[in-house]
């Protein structure tokens, strides 16, 4: 199994809302967190919660932003009992329910440089391999307890079924991690989290003489150009950019925009508008100085380094990254270079039935099975 690095008090399960959120951009307002319905036996139902109520605060933080969202609930978890203020006036101290946790994962932590990050790992009896999973940009916990029909979680899934054990990390200040909150964090902050997590998956492949991959997601795919290829027995990309950052952005509103019949003019409102963001530090909720420093960071010449087979898997409907700059790898990397295109999936790796419903359903396409398929019969094909 992955190690687990203890402490004097372990790291805790953050708490369980039980609360059925509206799409971000309703659920978070300038008061508070919008309920759009309420789980039974969760801390919201303890707390007389009702459908269309406003949480003002947990455990004494405000709750305005998914990032401040996540600061409360792990501050709730360190307690036995935390207060849930609502808009209407209503404020009731309840019981701390923790998370629950992913039926057959090891939940462990990992000591970084002023925090610990928690991990989730699995463990087979017989592995053939193990899997470093590195996620992309969002400061969204890869925990899946509460999300089992997530896309990757399928994916971890069907890895273990395969025999190849994978190992999580959540970033800081994302569900139980410390050193938050992930909005204000920087990329090289988090690269040099990504550099321990791979240190720390590598000694434990080598103790078991298993072969470690990673699998990079989107900027996790940047990431994991970064972390080289040293140790390493293959390289997994899905999603990821070559070129510059910024470019790789106004490029994908440009293509998006375009998919709809955007006019010239409104495309060029929305590009200045994603540079703006990006330069003030409020674009895909993350801080000025991560985007400024990813946009830094040669990403070809990083894969230029890599000597390792690598397979770079494109979704049909991924309206975020270009396929050709994503196949820019195969022209870059050292080691044998794959690439893979996945019928109907799109940047997230969920599934739509054409072009329109991935538009339009962006973010909550279903999990297919074809991405473990393709990723096992390259494992397979590689070893």
């Amino acid at each position: 199994m992955f190690p687990i690095v203890t402490a004097t008090s372990p790291l805790p399960r953050r708490a369980y809302l039980g609360a059925e959120l509206p799409p971000d951009e309703e659920a978070f307002t300038a008061k508070g967190l919008r309920v759009a319905g309420v789980v039974a036996g969760g801390m919201a139902d303890l707390a007389g919660v009702e459908p269309g109520d406003t949480i003002v605060a947990i455990a004494g933080l405000p709750v305005r932003t998914l990032c401040e969202l996540g600061e409360a609930l792990r501050r709730a978890g360190a307690g036995d009992t935390t207060a849930i203020v609502l808009e209407r006036g209503v404020s009731r101290t309840v019981r701390v329910i923790p998370q629950r946790c992913e039926p057959n994962a090891i939940y462990g932590e990992l000591a970084v440089a002023g925090a610990r990050l928690r991990t989730i790992a699995t463990r087979l009896e017989q592995p053939r391999g193990a899997i470093l999973v590195i996620q992309g940009i969002a400061c969204e916990s890869i925990d899946h307890a509460t999300a089992p029909d997530a896309p990757l979680a399928g994916l971890i899934a069907g890895w273990a079924s395969a025999g190849f054990e994978t190992w999580r990390f959540d970033k800081r200040g994302v569900g139980d991690s410390e050193g938050g909150p992930c909005d204000t964090a920087d990329f090289s902050t988090e690269l040099s989290d990504a550099q321990a997590a791979l240190s720390f998956a590598l000694a434990h492949a080598q103790k078991r003489s298993l072969p470690l991959y990673v699998f990079g997601h989107s900027v996790g795919g940047i990431v994991a150009a970064l972390l080289g290829s040293n140790g390493l027995a293959g390289i997994m990309v899905y999603g990821s950019p070559v070129e510059r950052w910024l470019a790789c952005l106004l490029d994908s509103v440009r293509r998006q925009l375009a998919l709809r019949a955007a006019s010239e003019s409104e495309i060029v409102r929305a590009t200045n508008a994603v540079e703006r963001l990006a330069r003030d530090g409020e674009l895909n909720g993350r801080s000025a100085a991560y985007h400024a420093q990813l946009d830094q960071i040669d990403i070809a010449a990083a894969w230029r380094t890599i000597d390792v087979p690598v397979l770079v898997l494109r979704g049909e409907h991924d309206w975020v990254v270009r396929p050709d700059d994503q196949a820019r790898v195969a022209t870059l990397a050292r080691g044998a270079t794959s690439i893979v295109d996945l019928p109907g999936l799109d940047h997230l790796f969920g599934a739509h039935p054409d072009r329109e419903a991935s538009l339009r359903d962006y973010g909550i396409g279903v999990f297919d099975l074809s991405i473990v398929t393709a990723t096992v019969g390259w494992l397979d094909s590689i070893r």
